[in-house]
């Protein structure tokens, strides 16, 4: 069985529109939501279905907080906004107990059939497969244990995902399943393709460098409706 963890704040929008996919996930595996403090309805709708962790307002926090209260030996870190297919909880299964890999992630399509989102999706899916540094985006998973050994993700403001996966590699073999997860392009059509490309190449430049990444923060412009 695996436990999947999703980070939420102010997601109602997104529950009530997605309940009978999460249903369908929850009967597949532990589905954990992760609330840092939300203000509208997503806590009540989260609680009808799965289980509902309180945490501050940080992914990484809020991740790890999840991790913690997960029964199960592999972990998924899903997006709220994020699809997969229930046959990819088994494909997770499998990649793991047959020890091809300690962790990995999934491939990349964005919900906007637009030729510029499947480049993106595309060159996000070939700089993974090559560095071995895997986005929240794409659904990461990994055994709890390893987990647990490189101590969660780093609980910074951002880049969380980079810093983490840059440690998962040296553990251990990880790789990108060859099926889909279909994520969201509303981070890109809300601040604009270019400024997010922009904006990217900033963070990963500054995690590169190792530099603190608080300026960014409030260029990271949260998507949902009134947050920064």
């Amino acid at each position: 069985m695996i436990s999947v963890i999703i980070p939420v704040y102010n997601e109602e929008e997104c529950l009530l529109r997605n309940d009978v996919y999460y249903q369908v996930i929850s009967q597949s595996g532990e589905l954990i939501f992760v609330d840092g403090g939300s203000s509208d309805n997503t806590v009540t709708l989260a609680k009808k279905l799965g289980r509902v962790i309180s945490a501050p307002k940080n992914r990484a926090i809020q991740m790890n907080m999840g991790a913690e209260g997960a029964k199960y030996d592999i972990l998924l870190f899903l997006h709220a906004d994020a699809f997969i297919h229930l046959e990819s909880l088994q494909h997770i299964v499998n990649a793991i107990e047959n020890k091809r890999y300690i962790g990995g992630c999934f491939k990349q399509v964005l919900d906007d059939p637009a030729i510029i989102y499947r480049w993106i999706a595309w060159t996000g899916n070939i700089r993974a497969r090559v560095s071995k540094v895997f986005y929240g985006d794409q659904a990461i998973f990994v055994r709890k244990d390893v987990f647990q050994q490189l101590r969660g993700f780093p609980e910074v403001k951002m880049g969380e995902d980079v810093l983490f996966t840059k440690k998962l590699r040296r553990k251990g073999r990880v790789g990108i399943l060859p099926f889909a997860v279909n994520c969201s392009a509303r981070r890109w059509k809300r601040q604009g393709v270019w400024q997010t490309f922009l904006l990217n190449l900033r963070i990963n430049t500054a995690l590169f460098w190792d530099q603190n990444l608080d300026h960014l923060t409030d260029a990271y412009q949260d998507v949902r409706e009134g947050i920064k």
